[in-house]
């Protein structure tokens, strides 16, 4: 498993992709964990997929709290692996990993305080709001484990080996399948848990995965090692993760703010629209599984070319990856376009819901080409180290335009709920003009870690 990619001297286009192959299947893998829990529940009824719904989203809220950290330290890790200080970048992981299993005990306790209260500002009543507590109760159980699987394999790949979380979420969600039926339906001894079982499926598949990776990293089976023996905080490492982290932190919660307020548009137009967004946004977030792959390692690529001095090599990975995705995103869009039912029926027979995603479908599809060239264009600027750049431009894309386009637009106008798909298509032809200009603009270049 310690498997290195050298990405400050191989050839740009098949470094890329050998890179960035493996995070496509982890980001794939991780994407199947919802859809085994979609699957299974949604064979409990359309409130059971509305209630997994929009959890799911209040789900990455909560991944935003940490996930945004985990990716920071990552950023970190690799400017040290460019610069070949192996020392440090052992050290920051080590920091990074202690504080993160300690940060997300203590969230834990208070997200599961908090469900109830979250579920009643987000006006989701009666039986909607009792499946999703169910749910959502489950999955925060696991938190701590979620947290530290994200931060391990964000320092792992941010060294060049993209194959260790590829293995390790492949672990996880095996577990994920094995466990979720069983206790969904009470399958032999186990008791039938319903929408409950689904989230302590995750949970119980994420803590034994976090153990296995702990063990990997203490023996050495990975090019980072990290070790307790003596440990102390060294918090001037501490400091440099947070200041690079919180903007990162910000930039999730920005998407997530935005996911929770566009369901919340939604459910104003009923449950048939929530079930259609959550299948469709399922469907559209399996297509972003390659743009995150490509941009997490375009992240890494930035963090250590930066490291080592070599500006010219990062815009020339810049160039391959817009290249590469814009092939592979007209093809998945043009199958997405057409064949958008099909996706649907997978996880539902209900006309009415099959009907609405594919009107999602049909207008979607077209922000896929926009929306990877902005996600590679901020990639690059965050994987330097200027976090708070790509941050103002998730933010303002999400939060300015986005939402207030998607609410006039569809409670103001008769094209209710199409007015909120046409203001997703919009925002994403935005979102790739401003990160290439940004990114063009250069001045991410003179950040310093």
């Amino acid at each position: 498993m310690n498997n290195k990619v050298d990405l400050l001297s191989g050839p740009i286009d098949s470094t890329l992709r050998v890179f960035a192959l493996p995070l496509a299947i982890s980001f794939v893998v991780h994407m199947l964990y919802a859809w085994v829990d979609t699957f299974y529940v949604s064979r409990l009824g359309p409130t059971s997929i509305a209630a997994i719904g929009i959890s799911e989203q209040l789900i990455f809220f909560i991944f935003t709290l940490g996930g945004g950290f985990a990716i920071g330290s990552g950023i970190v890790v690799a400017r040290k692996v460019g610069e070949g200080n192996q020392e440090k970048a052992d050290n920051t992981a080590t920091q990074a990993i202690v504080l993160m299993f300690i940060y997300s005990s203590l969230l834990a306790i208070f997200l599961y305080l908090m469900t109830d209260i979250v579920l009643d500002m987000m006006n989701v009543k009666g039986e909607l709001a009792y499946q999703s507590a169910q749910y959502l109760n489950a999955v925060v159980i696991g938190v701590p484990a979620n947290y530290l699987i994200f931060q391990i394999n964000a320092i792992v790949r941010s060294s060049g080996n993209s194959i260790f979380p590829m293995y390790m979420l492949l672990l996880g969600t095996s577990l994920n399948a094995l466990l979720s039926p069983l206790l969904v339906f009470g399958l032999g001894p186990f008791p039938r848990l319903e929408i409950f079982g689904a989230g302590l499926a995750t949970s119980l598949a994420q803590l034994i995965t976090v153990i296995v990776s702990v063990i990997a990293l203490r023996r050495g089976y990975t090019p980072i090692t990290i070790t307790f023996r003596g440990f102390r905080f060294e918090f001037n490492i501490i400091k440099t993760i947070v200041r690079i982290s919180i903007p990162t932190s910000l930039q999730f919660l920005s998407v997530s703010v935005n996911r929770l307020l566009l369901f919340t548009i939604a459910n104003s137009f009923g449950t048939t629209v929530v079930a259609a967004y959550t299948l469709g946004l399922k469907v559209d977030l399996f297509v972003f599984m390659s743009i995150f792959a490509v941009g997490a390692a375009i992240e890494i690529v930035s963090g250590q070319n930066m490291g080592a001095g070599q500006y010219e090599r990062i815009f020339r990975y810049h160039k391959s990856a817009i290249k590469q995705l814009t092939w592979l995103m007209a093809f998945l869009g043009i199958l997405v376009f057409f064949g958008g039912k099909y996706f649907s029926m997978i996880f539902t027979t209900d006309e009415k819901i099959i009907s609405e995603t594919v009107e999602y479908f049909r207008i979607t599809a077209f922000s896929y080409i926009p929306f990877a060239i902005g996600i590679i264009s901020t990639r690059v600027i965050s994987g330097a180290g200027d976090t708070k750049r790509s941050l103002k431009i998730v933010a303002f894309i999400l939060i300015i335009i986005q939402l207030p386009m998607a609410y006039i637009i569809s409670i103001h106008t008769s094209l209710e709920q199409t007015g909120i798909w046409i203001s997703i298509l919009t925002s994403q032809v935005l979102f790739a003009f401003f990160g290439f200009y940004s990114l063009i603009r250069k001045r991410w270049m003179s950040i310093k870690i």
